[in-house]
């Protein structure tokens, strides 16, 4: 990781990708590219349609292939998620269920390559198995060698392991996944699986009723015999030792080199699920300014290496210092910069839900997604959101994208309104005196494995 000195002092340098990805956020694509996109959404649905005629097919043929297996003969459990960061998290829920009913088996996890390390420090997730199945959509993917091999030793891994039960979290290739596995009970949303696929498909599926993410995710695990209590709606992340470390040495030289003595706020300004999520690049960089300005504070940019350009433009508006660590931490440093903060500020992304669950109070913007659906889970944050006509609109369909192409549910989410949700949470958990870079009293450790 790159030092505090890496980071250049002058910020206002653009280049022709970062004035790009700003007006991206609210200019109405021409009719030629708004054509395609209509033409690939149309093509998408015929092409799932007819994978799910021919798969129904297969699953008809197939569906009695495994026997039952007796809930007190379940040693090997596997969870699918091969979805986004944030998902995964909201998903461990439902993995402390069914250990806290099966605590002798064994559970894993499928997850993408991308999000495996933020189970590494789980105790209850035995082996993190990965895959990335958006290899057979990109443009070639389905000729490569390398696609097949790689498809088939996650087959063999899963297969070799002989799993007793396994759920489905992630739709359609979720169904298919837990079919490979070979699991002799697969549970899933019959709604969000090809017929024949699962054993014990739940009627319904995602939106079917009107409920949190965490809600739906434990129902598949207490239909798998998962025992749900009180309070496991509240997620628990733990926090690597030594990824707080190499944390907390970057925030104290940042504060060495600037002087500033606040709290340490952390925004993520990204979204990878759309961009409509997006709270806009000015008002971020508005907020950030008042922060430093009027509570000394000390404010981390987070997101991703793609976010990388958001981050740039960002900062070419800011005029007083801003730790850009974009690109520039690992997932478990993530973690450990989250649970070191005093708050943290962000659209519905995954790092709201690592905040939630290492403790951190949380301001949530949201715009086009239904906090009761997918906001944070902690009872003490701020949500922060206009009630327009047209929001939520996000159905999980597609990417959250404006139809409009001017995301206004997020624009009139003022930087005003956000700097006094920040007071207010720093007012409602007055936590230390600094510096932030300490140890938060109550975050829950663990070795990295």
């Amino acid at each position: 990781m790159a030092s505090a000195q890496d980071i250049p002092t002058d910020h206002r340098l653009a280049t022709a990708t970062d004035d790009e990805a700003e007006r991206s956020y609210d200019t109405r694509p021409g009719f030629d590219a708004r054509l395609a996109e209509a033409t690939k959404r149309r093509l998408k649905r015929r092409a799932q349609q007819t994978l799910r005629a021919a798969l129904a097919g297969v699953g008809r043929l197939t569906a009695g292939m495994n026997a039952g297996t007796k809930d007190d003969a379940i040693q090997r459990i596997l969870v699918v998620r091969v979805d986004l960061l944030g998902d995964v998290v909201l998903s461990l829920p439902a993995v402390r269920a069914l250990k806290r009913a099966y605590p002798e088996a064994q559970i894993d996890m499928l997850v993408l390559h991308s999000t495996a390390p933020i189970l590494h420090a789980e105790p209850e997730v035995a082996n993190v198995l990965t895959f990335d199945p958006g290899v057979w959509r990109r443009p070639g993917g389905l000729l490569r060698r390398k696609t097949w091999r790689d498809t088939l030793a996650m087959v063999r891994e899963m297969r070799e392991a002989h799993y007793d039960l396994a759920i489905s979290i992630s739709g359609d290739i979720g169904s298919i996944l837990t079919r490979l596995s070979g699991a002799h009970r697969r549970f899933g949303y019959a709604n969000e699986a090809y017929r024949g696929f699962l054993t014990d498909p739940l009627p319904g599926g995602r939106y079917a009723a009107h409920q949190h993410e965490v809600q739906y995710v434990l129902a598949l695990a207490r239909a798998a015999g998962g025992l749900v209590v009180a309070g496991d709606e509240q997620l628990k992340l733990h926090v690597q030792p030594d990824a707080t470390l190499v944390v907390g040495d970057r925030l104290r030289a940042w504060r060495a080199q600037t002087g500033l003595r606040g709290p340490l706020v952390a925004i993520h300004a990204g979204a990878r699920n759309g961009q409509a999520k997006r709270w806009p690049p000015a008002h971020i960089a508005t907020l950030a300014d008042r922060l430093v300005t009027e509570l000394d504070a000390v404010v981390v940019l987070t997101g991703a290496p793609s976010e990388a350009p958001l981050a740039r433009t960002i900062l070419r508006r800011t005029w007083r210092p801003v730790l850009n660590m974009t690109g520039k931490t690992s997932i478990p440093e993530l973690v450990a910069l989250l649970a070191a903060s005093d708050v943290v500020v962000t659209g519905d992304s995954g790092p709201m839900h690592i905040a939630c669950a290492v403790g951190t109070p949380v301001v949530a913007l949201h715009g086009p997604t239904d906090p009761a659906i997918s906001g944070p889970t902690a009872p003490d944050a701020i949500v922060l959101r206009h009630h327009l006509w047209c929001a939520p609109c996000y159905d999980a369909s597609a990417t959250a994208e404006c139809r409009f192409s001017n995301p206004v549910c997020m624009k009139r989410i003022a930087p005003g309104m956000v700097f006094a949700a920040v007071r207010r949470q720093l007012a409602l958990h007055e936590r230390r005196s600094h510096p932030a870079e300490e140890t938060k009293s109550h975050a829950t450790f663990a070795s990295p494995s």
